[in-house]
């Protein structure tokens, strides 16, 4: 079982520089099943239990917030993309067979939604003011390097693909399921997105050497 904490940071290493991201409200409730246990309980909710499906909602709402949050980069459609999600998956639960993993069927469901949130914010967004002031990538005291704008700037299949594998911790096969392409097209993309974020991070680490001499 995931601790409270790690909804709000994710952390991992690119190219030996530490770097974490913010995707993911303190105000959203942990897990309370295991991982081990969630595909059973998923099944229990396709045959009506309203309590298990509850479960698999709390389990997984991190892992769909986190990713709708990377597809869209902003924390208000992020947050509606999210919830569409799981009003989908009030009908769609009961369609679930165990073929995949409930977190994967879940996932394609997130990935509709947000597709959705961003033709609906396409089709109002000349009719209302939209600046939204961008997070700004910082360093912090302890040397990590906060990465969420340059997640944000990539390209969005290697966002698509670096959130899946990377922030939600799929599998490359079951990146490849969620994002409907070949498991080669997820590495390659995965592939990219690092090297893209590489060398974002070291412009930035050598803007901050710069500013400090």
């Amino acid at each position: 079982m995931r601790s409270s904490s790690c909804l709000s940071t994710c952390s991992t290493h690119l190219a030996g520089i530490k770097v974490k991201w913010n995707y993911v409200p303190d105000s959203w409730h942990p897990c309370v099943v295991s991982a081990g246990d969630i595909n059973a309980v998923a099944r229990a909710a396709a045959r009506g239990d309203a309590q298990a499906f509850e479960a698999v909602c709390r389990a997984l709402q991190d892992d769909v917030w986190r990713y709708c949050y990377a597809l869209v980069g902003d924390r208000e459609l992020a947050f509606e993309a999210a919830q569409e999600t799981f009003l989908r998956a009030v009908t769609a639960i009961r369609r679930y067979r165990g073929e995949a993993p409930v977190r994967v069927y879940l996932l394609v469901l997130a990935r509709r939604s947000v597709a959705e949130v961003l033709r609906r914010e396409r089709r109002h967004r000349d009719a209302r003011a939209y600046d939204t002031e961008p997070d700004r990538t910082v360093a912090s005291s302890s040397g990590a390097v906060e990465i969420a704008q340059l997640v944000n700037d990539l390209p969005s299949d290697l966002r698509q693909a670096f959130a899946l594998t990377q922030l939600v911790g799929l599998s490359y096969e079951q990146a490849a399921q969620v994002a409907g392409c070949r498991v080669g097209t997820i590495r390659s993309r995965v592939f990219r997105s690092r090297e893209r974020l590489v060398a974002g991070l070291s412009e930035q680490e050598e803007g901050i050497h710069d500013g400090s001499s």
